[in-house]
């Protein structure tokens, strides 16, 4: 971390937390619950029910501060796909930057990227990259927020 000032760190660091507080009532990470519904069929997790319902007890400037947060991850998605991919396994997923620099290698390994003309060996990403990734992602946001 030490490759980015304190200022750029302090600001990432709120920002993710901030962030993520909000995104990640738009991903419920389990759809069933593991038993069935009275009809048979498989029961909804409580956090996908409430997820499909948007019955969460939030009140509204909640919603809408977190429907604008969902908004600006779909933009950065879409500008910004690395970047998003490494803001979601962080925020979301609850990854740490050395899990999601091995997933990011073994992700350019599995899709046979070519190594940039900087670095024509070696791993594809180093935790550096990743920081630089996941900083440039929480900015984005914050700047479109």
């Amino acid at each position: 971390m030490s490759d980015f000032s304190n200022d750029t760190m302090r600001r990432t660091a709120h920002w993710a937390t901030w962030l993520a507080e909000d995104w990640r009532g738009e991903y419920p990470l389990r759809l069933h619950s593991g038993g069935l519904a009275v009809d048979g069929s498989p029961e909804w997790h409580p956090d996908f029910q409430k997820w499909m319902t948007r019955r969460d007890g939030r009140g509204k400037r909640n919603e809408t501060q977190r429907l604008r947060t969902t908004r600006v991850m779909r933009s950065l998605r879409k500008t910004a796909p690395r970047e998003y991919e490494v803001c979601y396994r962080i925020l979301i997923l609850g990854e740490r930057i050395s899990q999601t620099t091995v997933w990011l290698n073994q992700r350019a390994a599995k899709n046979d990227i070519p190594f940039p003309d900087h670095r024509p060996s070696g791993p594809h990403y180093t935790q550096k990259d990743t920081w630089a990734l996941f900083v440039a992602g929480i900015d984005y946001a914050r700047t479109f927020w």
